[in-house]
């Protein structure tokens, strides 16, 4: 059996999550896969933790659901810096759930630079450091012997970047569409329904799906985000998260999705790729899709795409995702190809 050294960085839902997945399925994980994940670091936003012999899953669970922080560990490493924390940690495996910071990607894209520095693999919740770094987080890969998978960072646990990488080979991009962020497409349901997008808001911040302050969704840079990782992934885009034109359903009145609706159309909050002269053009907005079409099924907490290529020509996949656990599936899914890889 490989024991496989995890450092946790993050310790909110999609962790919290990945724990409780690890709890109920240490049996299978040994017999189907002989692997086994040994938690020898934590961190929040109070510091980090370090336990060599490894930390207890349902302490870690217990601690978050008391709403406690890492800092109340008896293994609570004060006054020590993240960079001496990871260089004196033997670790094989740094899982980055950090909450996503925009503005420099810190304090996940940090960590995960040096996790790869140490040739470390690398499993990303936090689409962030993905943003700022993409190509220079693959290139230390390269230089140090770690690997990188993120499939948790596009609509969960729906397998689109593994369907893109693993299972469409060779395959040129052509077009793509797809609702990526579920929040939104809850909002505009009840919207639909007669209901107010402050009430629909609030209804998804009460079961964890957005956050205390829901602008990344509701203005559309989630999903712009999405549809970015999408593009470095699959095709050689070359371009920055600006050249994406973005606009969010902030402004979506009841009144235009009942207009459409008369004209057997739905608004839905769409990410499209298509060809121009330049390369891509690539879009985030409120837009009018047929009724009986694909992205119209999508309803409520669903996300989904379209993808159509030269050699596979279309498929469409979605999901229901009204809570974080697919994710924190997607991730225990990454971490186990990333071991066996190795």
């Amino acid at each position: 059996m490989k024991v496989i050294k995890t450092v946790l960085f993050g310790l909110g839902t999609v962790n919290i999550g990945f724990l409780k997945i690890l709890m109920s399925s240490h049996r299978q994980l040994i017999q189907e896969y002989s692997l086994s994940f040994k938690i020898i670091a934590v961190a929040d936003s109070s510091g980090f933790a370090v336990c060599d012999h490894g930390f207890d899953f349902e302490a870690l669970i217990s601690l978050k659901m008391a709403k406690a922080k890492i800092s109340s560990l008896k293994d609570f490493q004060a006054h020590i810096t993240t960079e001496n924390c990871i260089n004196r940690i033997e670790g094989d495996l740094l899982i980055e759930s950090s909450p996503g910071n925009l503005k420099d990607g810190n304090p996940g894209l940090s960590v995960s630079m040096l996790a790869l520095q140490k040739g470390w693999s690398v499993v990303f919740a936090n689409k962030a450091p993905l943003i700022f770094l993409f190509d220079r987080l693959h290139q230390l890969c390269s230089e140090y012997g770690g690997k990188v998978a993120y499939s948790s960072t596009v609509c969960g646990g729906l397998p689109v970047i593994n369907v893109l990488k693993r299972d469409l080979k060779l395959a040129s991009l052509i077009r793509l569409r797809g609702i990526f962020n579920a929040t939104t497409n809850y909002i505009l349901q009840e919207l639909d329904k007669g209901g107010t997008m402050e009430d629909a808001i609030k209804e998804a911040q009460r079961l964890g799906a957005a956050e205390a302050d829901p602008t990344h969704d509701i203005h559309g840079h989630d999903t712009a985000n999405k549809l970015f990782i999408i593009m470095k992934s699959f095709t050689s885009y070359a371009g920055s998260i600006s050249d994406i034109e973005v606009t969010g359903i902030q402004h979506v009145k009841r009144e235009q999705l009942i207009e459409a609706k008369l004209r057997s159309k739905k608004i839905k909050l769409v990410a499209s790729a298509e060809p121009n002269e330049s390369g891509w053009k690539l879009c985030v907005k409120p837009t009018e899709v047929d009724a009986d079409s694909f992205l119209a099924t999508c309803e409520g907490w669903e996300m989904g795409i379209e993808i159509n290529t030269d050699f596979y020509e279309s498929i469409a996949m979605k999901n229901y995702e009204a809570d974080p656990m697919g994710t924190s599936a997607a991730v225990l899914r990454d971490a186990i190809d990333l071991c066996l890889q190795k």
